[in-house]
């Protein structure tokens, strides 16, 4: 029974998993098993119409409760390719580059040319031949994708690349000369830094002989190179700057005590 349970959330997990990491895989799917079952209905059992439904539901859970793991799988596969197949690699990114800028168009078109491969009293008869319908509706759907990704771009432009931020100037004042200004006006707060940092978080002192893999975007990416200059220029000065201000802190307690006694002779 235990056993039973865990299989059954399991499944739960992995069909969770197919329509909130993978939202529009899994919509694909559901609209091509409804495609599906009208194809079958009408062309090959028109006679069975809850038989029709029970196998291409069955087919539509194997098939969402796969994805996650097939999705997976695909993404160590389309890594590998760039080593073994670069040629494979770079059709390939183009066209994920257009599925990401245009997904709805992309969607529509491979809904489309999946529906047709099914559809094969209307193919003609020397292409009838599954294998032959198959090459005809892949090479039909890379060429439509490609072709319509120019339209789709005048219509709506891909987004411009976000501009790298610039991080603040350094002040013109010296840091000494700022922290005596501050320190006569009796203003002895420290100074704070938003710090570009690449660090292993949580990970210990082993994590550089482990290695490490980036998450987000590195500090050069984000600043620019000169953005990262300023950074650490920024640093420096507030960390003088607080120095300063510290070892004013630590004299006032004694500037007052001294102060004290010669009021009381």
């Amino acid at each position: 029974m235990q056993l039973i349970l865990d299989a059954a959330n399991g499944w739960v997990t992995l069909v969770t998993k197919a329509f909130t990491v993978h939202t529009l895989s899994a919509a694909v799917i559901t609209i091509a098993a409804i495609g599906i079952f009208v194809v079958v209905h009408k062309e090959y059992r028109p006679f069975g119409l809850l038989a029709n439904a029970g196998i291409v539901l069955l087919a539509w859970l194997v098939a969402i409760t796969l994805l996650p793991l097939g999705m997976a799988s695909g993404a160590a596969a389309v890594a590998t390719l760039d080593t073994t197949l670069p040629m494979a690699a770079r059709f390939a990114n183009y066209f994920y580059g257009i599925y990401e800028r245009h997904p709805i168009m992309v969607l529509v078109i491979v809904g489309v040319g999946t529906t047709a491969f099914f559809l094969r009293q209307s193919w003609p008869f020397r292409l009838a031949w599954w294998p032959v319908r198959a090459a005809c509706t892949v090479l039909g759907v890379a060429a439509l994708v490609h072709v319509s990704a120019p339209i789709a771009d005048l219509i709506e432009p891909p987004p411009a690349p976000a501009a790298p931020v610039a991080a603040p100037a350094v002040p013109k004042v010296p840091a000494k000369e700022a922290a005596a200004a501050a320190i006569k006006a009796g203003d002895l707060r420290y100074m704070t830094v938003t710090q570009c940092t690449e660090e292993a978080v949580g990970a210990g002192p082993d994590a550089a002989k482990a290695g490490v893999k980036r998450l987000a975007q590195s500090c050069d990416d984000t600043l620019g190179s000169e953005g990262v200059a300023r950074a650490y220029a920024q640093r420096e000065y507030a960390s003088e700057y607080n120095r300063i201000i510290s070892e004013q802190a630590q004299k006032a307690p004694e500037m007052k005590a001294a102060e004290l006694k010669t009021e009381t002779k």
